[in-house]
């Protein structure tokens, strides 16, 4: 569906996220499409996250989901895009290693819970 919308729109889109199986592994997988509908890139989550404040909330991705081990950068029409999802953007060093690799946007979908979220999501948009 999001590659018929790029090619249709002659857009880049970058997807939130979705589960996606390899082997027995499920992974937090971000999907990038190209103008020409095509799959330019993908990223998997790489830091998964694990909280538990007592009386609020318990959250454990790492119950679930495989943490990817490579960051991405996707050459796209509108420029290079690193790719993040959600608390991946807790880490500066990927966005360092993004500009280091040229790219000149940063990409973080994400869905973070009305607990945490508030606390540093906006914050860090501007700080990356």
């Amino acid at each position: 569906m999001l590659s018929e919308v790029a090619r249709s729109l002659q857009i880049t889109l970058v997807g939130g996220s979705i589960a996606e199986r390899s082997g027995n592994n499920l992974y937090n997988t971000c999907c990038v499409f190209g103008s020409d509908g095509q799959l330019k890139g993908k990223h998997r989550k790489i830091h998964l996250f694990d909280i538990d404040i007592p009386g609020k909330i318990t959250f454990k991705e790492s119950k679930t989901l495989t943490a990817g081990q490579s960051p991405t950068v996707v050459d796209t029409d509108v420029g290079r895009i690193g790719i993040g999802i959600c608390y991946d953007i807790r880490f500066q060093e990927l966005a360092m290693l993004y500009a280091a690799r040229g790219a000149h946007l940063l990409c973080y979908p994400g869905a973070f819970n009305m607990t945490t979220g508030p606390l540093h999501w906006e914050l860090l948009q501007r700080a990356r």
